[in-house]
């Protein structure tokens, strides 16, 4: 006859021996404090006997049942007989990820994580582009405001100023993190082609300038010329004019007398 052992608090189920027989009676078997003669019922997978009012109860048994702990998602165990994961806080389901939570008995994604984690991502990149045009620009700013710099650097120097701008814009975004699109970096091939059209066009301006005021020079000493044409014939027209003779004046002697 198997005699089996149950822990003395907890009732739950040790071990089974072969009971002695009772050398006063050989018709009955001497049971030792803390065990039952009572047979274990049948045992279902992750299920464990306890000894409770004068019975056997299968109680719940996930010793060796790789678990997780709901509130981080670390894998953790249960070393003790009778206890249930939802006793422990713990879980069969692995966490998917680390944006998941446990609520009301699965794991979900948690939306306030995601997004707090997308704005840090956002946020990363925008510190890393808004370095790299500091970079650009470090040292220049007095020179940029002295008119030290070439007109291709002045360029590059403003395209890049352009750029911190623009990123700021997109961060002050109320769309941002959920919607946006960082600006395009300044191209140097597209800035040095505006450079020189502009050259182009200012050395147009200039030409034409330049031209205009060869022709109002020129019309300036035409009219000069010809004013001074105008003075010199006025001026012969006056000296011919003095030295023409004057009409002689009758004689009183041969005027008539009369009588």
């Amino acid at each position: 006859m198997l005699c089996n052992q149950y822990d003395s608090l907890t009732g739950q189920y040790i071990v089974s021996f072969l009971a002695d027989v009772d050398p006063m009676n050989s018709s009955r078997y001497l049971v030792p404090a803390f065990c039952t003669l009572e047979p274990l019922p049948e045992r279902a997978p992750r299920t464990w006997p306890f000894w409770r009012d004068e019975k056997w109860e299968m109680l719940p048994d996930y010793r060796g049942v790789r678990l997780y702990r709901t509130e981080s998602g670390a894998a953790a165990e249960i070393t003790a007989a009778g206890v249930t994961p939802d006793d422990a806080g713990l879980t069969e389901k692995p966490r998917p990820t680390d944006a998941h939570v446990w609520r009301e008995g699965a794991w979900v994604v948690d939306e306030k994580i995601v997004a707090d984690r997308a704005r840090e991502s956002a946020m990363n990149d925008f510190f890393a582009r808004l370095e790299k045009a500091r970079q650009q620009n470090r040292g220049k700013a007095d020179a940029r405001m002295t008119g030290r710099l070439s007109d291709l650097e002045e360029a590059t120097f403003d395209a890049w100023a352009d750029y911190q701008v623009a990123l700021v814009n997109v961060v002050e975004s109320p769309t941002f993190p959920a919607q946006f699109a960082w600006p395009a970096e300044p191209d140097p091939d597209a800035i040095l082609a505006a450079v020189e059209a502009e050259r182009a066009a200012k050395a147009k301006r200039e030409a034409e300038e330049a031209a205009q005021r060869a022709a109002a020079e020129k019309q300036a000493e035409e009219d000069r010329a010809a004013a001074e044409a105008e003075m010199q014939h006025r001026a012969e027209e006056a000296a011919t004019n003095d030295a023409a003779p004057e009409p002689e004046q009758p004689k009183a002697s041969d005027t008539p007398v009369k009588k």
